[in-house]
């Protein structure tokens, strides 16, 4: 009796197990799933990967020599600064130490992660879609960026950061000082020009050893510095990060292509709900797990923001579009576990915090306490927040909690 009993629970498991595998091989075929391709990146010059990995952690080029792509981008955080908005020039240290001398010029956006951003089909940068590839065109505040030399979307969102005062550029006392005042004094689509002829001036006539370190690296790289253009020093860059910081391992890629044991049967159960009763595939599709369209949750506004009155109005400043307003890009989920804060202004700690968002608003007013530019002025926000939303059908704390383990495993 008890040889019967052991091989009817064996057997329970087993057809378990199987039927849970069975429905996410249905999903896989479905969403026409292939896991994350390594080898699947962006036109890029490995000849140049070098320069751009010197030029990411360099401050040379930022207005007070105190700002580097990588002061928002630390590697030991997967790319991210672990702050609700970043602290850009004037600051000092690295992370939360940033918040600590209080010196430093408020960005006022969420810092995203680096990691898979060479990949060819991440189409859409920045939180508002400030760069994208339309109908394979390189599309961007600066204008065409294939015709001004910039080999990617990657290429051109790297050097973004060089034509803002509070990323780079410094206060306006400082750029007066080296030169880069041309930059900001500039409409953006004169903004390539006018940086490419500050930076050449700055890189070729800065004395110091580090100057004639990156002018050396430059010249390895088989780069003209008489021909510097703000291009060159863009595809560098996206050659590191294409090279260097494109390639993401996970257990559901590993999943997908055949190793069932790759997740729990907590994990698979999480990612069923995530493709089915959850809807989350509706925004976050494909293997970058993004639609690279941009949507509204009715994220809370926080205390900063880009737009006027301290507010983030998000697609709706590139677009012009009152539509957009409050809409942001969806942001890919690859090692979303690893990258808090969440959304766009950091508001969310945990993540958590943000996936219950998605299903109901209101316990993270409850919980966090309203600030008073929410408590007046949320029902604006609240009313952008998309339709897909209304109908989430997770209705236990056991979906949530599966939800919640196969996010980890991204």
């Amino acid at each position: 009796m008890r040889i019967i009993l052991i091989i009817l629970i064996v057997f329970s498991n087993y057809v378990s197990a199987s039927d849970i595998d069975f429905k996410l091989q249905k999903v896989i075929e479905i969403y026409g799933l292939q896991g994350f391709d390594c080898k699947a990146v962006q036109e890029s010059d490995p000849s140049l990967s070098s320069l751009g990995e010197m030029l990411f952690e360099s401050k040379l080029l930022s207005g007070g020599n105190d700002t580097s792509c990588s002061t928002c981008h630390l590697k030991d955080l997967t790319r991210v600064d672990g702050l609700s908005v970043s602290i850009g020039v004037g600051g000092s240290g690295e992370g939360i130490e940033r918040l600590m001398e209080g010196n430093g010029i408020i960005v006022p956006r969420n810092s995203f992660t680096l990691l898979g951003r060479g990949h060819k089909d991440y189409s859409t940068y920045f939180w508002d879609g400030k760069v994208q590839n339309e109908a394979n065109r390189l599309v961007s505040i600066i204008g065409d960026g294939e015709s001004e030399g910039f080999h990617s979307p990657l290429s051109v969102a790297a050097v973004l950061p060089i034509l803002a005062r509070d990323e780079f550029l410094g206060l306006l006392s400082e750029s007066k000082n080296n030169g880069m005042e041309s930059i900001d004094s500039s409409y953006y689509e004169m903004r390539y020009q006018t940086a490419s002829k500050a930076l050449q001036k700055r890189i070729l006539e800065t004395n110091g050893k580090s100057w004639d370190e990156l002018r050396a690296k430059f010249i390895e790289s088989k780069l003209d510095l008489n021909k510097l253009e703000l291009s060159n020093i863009g595809n560098a860059i996206a050659s590191f990060l294409i090279e260097k910081e494109s390639c993401i391992k996970n257990q559901w890629s590993k999943y997908i292509q055949g190793d069932h044991d790759a997740l729990s049967e907590t994990e698979k159960e999480g990612a069923y709900v995530f493709y089915g009763k959850g809807r989350c595939a509706s925004c976050h599709s494909g293997d970058l797990l993004s639609d690279f369209k941009f949507h509204s949750i009715g994220v809370p506004q926080g205390d900063v923001g880009v737009s006027i009155y301290g507010q983030d109005l998000g697609r709706s400043e590139i677009s012009l579009k009152d539509e957009d307003r409050f809409k942001f890009k969806t942001p890919s989920l690859l090692k979303i576990s690893k990258t808090k804060p969440y959304a766009h202004n950091g508001v969310f700690e945990q993540l958590d915090d943000v996936v219950l968002f998605h299903l109901n608003p209101i316990p993270f007013f409850k919980d966090k306490k309203w600030s008073k530019k929410d408590y007046f002025n949320y029902g604006r926000v609240l009313s952008s927040r998309s339709d897909m939303l209304s109908y989430i059908d997770v209705l236990t704390e056991e979906d949530f909690n599966h939800l919640l383990s196969f996010l980890e495993t991204l």
